[in-house]
């Protein structure tokens, strides 16, 4: 092909990157806001609620969250994107009705939750706002996807200023303000892409058959979501069983620091996956996505390295005393989400192939080999063992999904590949020995100008 794909992949990352980076930066100057005007119960009971919230949107909605961009970003779909839309905006009204009328007769039950309404209406606006804006995603509007992020993360922190800070509406406000600014989000990529205009106009010539073939993609990424969070959050329920409160505390600082390589991981996802989608029918996608496995992979070591180093310098000064016992789990939990994020770059072969129940297995063991490694570390090794649990978890279901996709996409590890192990076997030596301070200065220095070099090598190669 004439064009560089590989090029062009970059520049998709850098749009995805851009809008992750500005709409976490505003998100960020939220929590001073919220930790300042909010009591401890009220902002413990927010974030509960929405994790809820949010572990059951892709239930309410049948996750065609996922398979409204897998459908619409695909030129060679056999359904055309009239059609895949119509039925998505069917079935989120449709629900959305549904659910409004069970919370009618659920608030004989649950009246007594706090701002039980507001949740209702809350969980509505998440649903209808998840999957809307992979429908922007998948019909190609890549940079109007990520300034709707950015607004709708703008809309929370001017609407919490005024709820919170003039009107002291406290707890409410935040939930107001995510509610009132996904509504407006919805509205503005309405008017901008009139879709639910195109579902009116279109409901007559609308193919039905659609949905079975869409639903028949998405059902079976429902029990990921559980397997998901059997994984992530199950953990917290062994420390604090065999360790304890406090030790949960602990483990949640030396998280923080491992999901900044997370959200690092979700923009390059993010960008491969519509790559991937639109390069599988090339004839030597095989190449392809072998180089970009084998670059990512080494990438990720450097940086896992790099980050482990230089966090080895700062954490006394950012860190209180009080949890700098926490650093010894750095390097293990980059680890861990290093090989997350290749389970996942290998996650799109059943997206690619639209054959996504063949994931069930590998993601189904992965979770009941992390509670069952968690069982037996945790009361042993304590927060060692949920950092080692879940390295052996996510390096087996990369190991897994590296045979499991050749049906798909054959991917070859070449010798970049295990010039990361070599890297990595190293940077663990380097995150534990005792080393004087100048060594560390001087290794950071010169694995920034090695990674700096090697990022220019991969921008001026040409991948056809």
């Amino acid at each position: 092909m004439a064009k560089n794909r590989g090029k062009e992949f970059l520049n998709t990352f850098s749009i995805y990157a851009i809008g992750t980076i500005g709409a976490k930066l505003i998100a960020f100057a939220l929590m001073p806001l919220y930790t300042f005007f909010l009591a401890k119960e009220d902002m413990g009971y927010f974030d509960l609620s929405i994790t809820i919230i949010m572990l059951m949107v892709p239930f309410i909605t049948f996750d065609l969250r996922d398979g409204a961009f897998r459908y619409l970003i695909d030129k060679e779909c056999p359904f055309s994107p009239k059609d895949t839309i119509t039925f998505i905006v069917r079935t989120l009204t449709r629900n959305s009705v549904i659910i409004a009328l069970l919370s009618v007769i659920g608030y004989v039950y649950l009246s007594h939750l706090d701002y039980y309404p507001i949740l209702v209406a809350t969980l509505i606006a998440y649903a209808y706002y998840e999957v809307i804006i992979q429908v922007v995603r998948g019909m190609g509007h890549t940079k109007f996807f990520v300034t709707i992020g950015i607004i709708n993360t703008l809309l929370i922190l001017l609407l919490s200023v005024i709820f919170l800070v003039v009107f002291k509406w406290g707890v409410l406000a935040i939930f107001l303000a995510n509610f009132i600014s996904r509504v407006i989000s919805c509205i503005i990529i309405e008017c901008r892409l009139h879709i639910i205009g195109l579902c009116i106009r279109h409901r007559k010539e609308y193919k039905s058959e659609v949905g079975k073939d869409l639903l028949k993609y998405t059902i079976p990424l429902l029990p990921n979501v559980l397997a998901w969070w059997a994984i992530e959050s199950s953990s917290k329920i062994f420390i604090e069983e065999f360790l304890g409160l406090e030790y949960n505390g602990i483990f949640a600082v030396a998280i923080k620091f491992s999901n900044v390589l997370q959200i690092a991981a979700s923009i390059f996802y993010q960008a491969w996956q519509e790559t991937a989608i639109k390069e599988i029918y090339s004839k030597d996608h095989n190449r392809f996505f072998s180089q970009i496995f084998n670059n990512y992979f080494l990438l990720l070591s450097i940086t896992v390295v790099l980050a482990t180093i230089g966090l080895r310098l700062i954490y006394p000064y950012i860190v209180a005393e009080a949890y700098q016992e926490s650093y010894i789990y750095i390097f293990p939990l980059f680890i861990a989400v290093q090989f997350h994020a290749i389970g996942s770059f290998l996650d799109l072969a059943y997206q690619c192939s639209r054959k996504t129940y063949r994931g069930l297995p590998s993601i189904i063991s992965t979770a009941v080999l992390a509670i069952a490694l968690y069982y037996f570390t945790v009361s042993r090794w304590g927060l060692m063992g949920v950092s080692v649990s879940l390295i052996i978890s996510y390096a087996y279901l990369m190991i897994y999904r590296l045979f499991d996709t050749r049906f798909c996409f054959n991917i070859v590890p070449n010798r970049l590949f295990f010039l990361s192990l070599a890297i990595l076997a190293i940077g663990g030596l380097l995150a534990y020995l005792p080393i004087p301070t100048y060594i560390s200065v001087i290794l950071l220095c010169g694995g920034l100008v090695a990674l700096a070099i090697y990022a220019k090598r991969i921008l001026g190669t040409k991948t056809t």
